[in-house]
């Protein structure tokens, strides 16, 4: 779960209607790009998978209102290559000369080219740019095992709402990746959960990521299993879209992007924030119409 964001989004200019999506002159935010892969998987050594700090969406500046008991304990996979787990997985990020290097959490989803990870918006455009040509996905990542191999990002999107404003009832990525190592697309290597847009905010979800602050280390895949949907976050009223979604579970910084998985295999929301005061609550965006619209532009990319 995220806690604190990093640094601040630039904003650029684009017009939203409340509860809607970016004007319609403003093209749908998205980037592609082709480099070779073998230099980004080469780019990520161990060292520098350690190093990685979590990217970190920013709370509502105004208070959740919530306060619930902690219901949903997160515990650890302990083989996250089982064919139920390993389509979860790490997200690694270089942020330029002189920033460093970030880190989230995602999750392989069915898609024509079998190559879509869904994540946070704010793991693939930050600052007011795109993540670089060396954005990797590590699925059943594990203390520096890559058991499934490394995929490179060569096309990352997100909505246009995330893009214009960093408005946080709208923080959704996702990115198409290129085969890994052995030759294989993403999903033939770990499979894919479907996703579902538009359903009643009021799940129970299995909340899945790679936290990395205390008691968390960032090296296994977390779960938080049967957590309810406890309410809205207050302080998402007072920006334009669907309210964000509270759950009952105690992850910490590194979980953002991570899956809320309903029915077993179906993607339904992620994590993007959290408060200080409030440890025990994730907090992310309700999957409206524009994570639908985000999700068939992804689809289309081959």
């Amino acid at each position: 779960m995220t806690r604190v964001k990093l640094a601040i989004l630039a904003v650029s200019a684009a017009c939203l209607a409340l509860g809607g999506s970016a004007a319609a002159a403003s093209p749908p935010p998205s980037i592609s790009f082709r480099e070779h892969a073998a230099a980004a998987r080469s780019f990520w050594t161990p060292a520098r998978m350690r190093a990685a700090r979590p990217l970190e969406g920013t709370p509502p500046a105004h208070a959740s209102g919530l306060n619930p008991e902690l219901t949903a304990t997160s515990e650890t996979i302990a083989d996250p290559t089982e064919p139920q787990y390993r389509v979860n997985g790490a997200i690694f990020i270089s942020e330029g000369a002189g920033i460093g290097y970030g880190r989230c959490s995602g999750t392989s989803v069915v898609s024509p080219s079998e190559s879509v990870v869904i994540t946070a918006g704010h793991c693939v455009y930050d600052e007011g740019i795109w993540s670089d040509r060396k954005w990797v996905f590590v699925p059943a990542y594990h203390h520096g095992e890559r058991p499934f191999g490394t995929f490179t990002a060569h096309w990352l999107g997100t909505t246009p709402a995330w893009h214009a404003h960093e408005n946080e009832n709208y923080d959704v990525g996702a990115a198409v990746v290129g085969r890994n190592e052995k030759g294989q697309t993403l999903a033939a290597a770990v499979g894919a959960d479907r996703v579902a847009t538009g359903l009643s905010p009021k799940q129970t979800f299995d909340v899945y990521g790679y936290p990395v602050e205390k008691p968390f280390n960032g090296g296994t895949l977390q779960v938080c299993r049967e957590a309810a949907f406890e309410g809205h976050d207050f302080g998402s009223l007072f920006e334009p879209g669907p309210l964000d979604l509270a759950i009952s579970c105690d992850d910490s910084a590194g979980g953002s992007g991570g899956a809320w998985v309903i029915e077993g295999n179906v993607v339904n929301g992620v994590t993007t924030y959290g408060y200080p005061s409030d440890p025990f609550t994730n907090f992310g965006p309700y999957f409206g119409k524009d994570v639908a619209k985000l999700y068939a532009r992804a689809k289309q990319v081959k």
